[in-house]
């Protein structure tokens, strides 16, 4: 866990190149167990890096009915995820541009029905989008918060998850109950952490290790350690103006670290065998 705001100079992170029409890029899913450590804003972060690098990064705002990424952004968008399942218009009308190499692919706020969807709803959100996949490098899926159903199957189709903690108490202990469940469905997930409003880089070795230490345990396994991020002092008024912080503040200690995130949660990544769309389809869905 060497100190990771270092040797960014020549950042250049490890990924696959442009895929062919018939490829399927890789998913990272971007969960917590909890909410109000900032995954959304990771999320979003993560992929405006990625799209800097000159990939293709398609951004689902997977927490449904209670989505926040449009927001982050500063976009209003006219269709999400509900128009695609209603019928009432095609993926790539919903689709928002929100930068060079970059798109949102929006989810409602308010809709209680989306909240947990039934396994064949899924199954039809999941051949409406298939699409999309063969279109992008990297695909970030930013869950709820917690263990639904919903966040799960998320999760459990993806090619790697990326879990967003604190050094908080409550949020460790979520993070460890976030990390049972997911392993009593899929234990050959690869798992990323994130110590994220970190103070300093001692507090999130400890944080991370603490985790880690509880996963060997009780689990017999530990997540790889992916990078902490510090936090900055007023991030808060980009969020108040609908600005992304990593573009508000490019070259601030959050944007820095952020790109050395992306770096590291990418590595090695290479394009999927089956594709999320398709794995949301065919395995055995999570229920309640």
């Amino acid at each position: 866990m060497a100190n990771q705001l270092d040797s960014l100079k020549d950042w250049n992170p490890v990924g696959p190149g442009k895929f062919a029409s018939t490829s399927t890029c890789p998913a990272i899913s971007i969960s917590s167990g909890k909410g109000g450590v900032g995954k959304s804003h990771l999320t979003l972060s993560v992929g405006l890096a990625l799209a800097d690098l000159g990939k293709r990064v398609l951004l689902i705002d997977g927490d449904m009915g209670l989505a926040n990424l449009h927001i982050l952004c500063g976009t209003y968008p006219e269709h999400d995820i509900e128009d695609i399942l209603s019928g009432r218009c095609l993926p790539e009308e919903a689709l928002l541009s929100i930068g060079p190499g970059i798109d949102l692919l929006p989810s409602a706020s308010g809709v209680t029905n989306l909240s947990a969807l039934p396994p064949a709803r899924i199954d039809e959100l999941a051949q409406s989008l298939s699409g999309l996949q063969s279109r992008y490098d990297f695909m970030l899926v930013d869950t709820g918060a917690g263990i639904g159903e919903t966040t799960m199957n998320l999760v459990l189709a993806s090619d790697r998850m990326l879990l967003v903690t604190t050094p908080e108490p409550t949020a460790q202990a979520d993070a460890y109950a976030f990390l049972k469940v997911m392993r009593s469905h899929r234990r050959d997930l690869p798992v990323h952490l994130c110590i994220n409003m970190a103070s300093h880089e001692e507090e999130a070795i400890q944080a991370g290790l603490r985790l880690s230490q509880v996963s060997a345990r009780f689990l017999g396994w530990e997540p790889s350690f992916s990078g902490w991020i510090p936090r900055q002092a007023g991030l808060e008024r980009f969020t108040l103006e609908r600005r992304p912080a990593f573009r508000a503040s490019p070259d601030g200690i959050f944007a820095r670290a952020v790109r050395q995130l992306a770096r590291e949660v990418v590595r090695d990544l290479s394009e999927s065998d089956s594709g999320f769309f398709s794995r949301l389809t065919n395995r055995p869905k999570v229920a309640g």
